[in-house]
C-alpha cells in the first residue's frame, strides 16, 4: 500500500521490536567539568556502566589528582573495587586541576511507544564544592 505524503500518519503504538524487553534498562553516566562534557558511558547493566567510569577515572587520576590521592584511587582499582576508586577520585577531583561531577541516569523501555526515559540528575558534586545555580543557590542531587 502506497501512501501519500498529505496523509497523516495513523496514530497506533509503536510496540515493534519491545516485545520481551518491557523491563529493560539503560544505565547513562556523564562525567561533567565546567567547559562540557568529558565523558560517557551507556551500559545495559550498572555494573558495566561503572566500570566504564573506573576506566575513565584509571586514566586520568595521575593528570587529575593529586599524588596521594591518585595512589588512593589506584590501590582501590587494584582490588577491582570499582565503586569505592570512583568514589575517592570525585572525593580529589578538583583539588589540584578542574573539578569535575558525575551525572547518572537509569533509563528504562516504555512497552508503548518505544522510548528510553528516566529522571536525570542536574548534577552530582561534591558538597564541599557545590555548583551555584542561576539563582545563586547551590545544586545538588544523589545517585539512585
Amino acid at each position: 500500500m502506497q501512501r501519500s505524503l498529505s496523509q497523516p500518519e495513523p496514530s497506533a503504538p509503536i510496540v515493534h521490536g519491545t516485545r520481551g524487553h518491557e523491563k529493560a534498562m539503560v544505565f547513562v553516566a556523564v562525567i561533567w567539568a565546567i567547559d562540557g562534557p568529558r565523558f560517557a558511558a551507556v551500559a545495559s547493566t550498572e555494573d558495566d556502566c561503572l566500570a566504564q567510569i573506573a576506566r575513565y577515572v584509571a586514566e586520568q587520576a595521575q593528570r587529575q589528582l593529586w599524588p596521594s590521592s591518585a595512589g588512593g584511587v589506584a590501590a582501590l582499582l587494584a582490588k577491582c573495587d570499582h565503586a569505592g576508586a570512583v568514589t575517592e577520585y570525585f572525593r580529589h577531583v578538583g583539588e589540584r586541576w578542574d573539578l569535575e561531577w558525575l551525572a547518572t541516569a537509569r533509563l528504562g523501555l516504555d512497552p508503548v511507544s518505544g522510548a528510553w526515559s528516566g529522571s536525570l540528575p542536574l548534577s552530582i558534586r561534591s558538597l564541599a564544592t557545590p555548583a551555584l545555580g542561576a539563582t545563586g543557590t547551590a545544586l545538588h542531587s544523589t545517585l539512585e
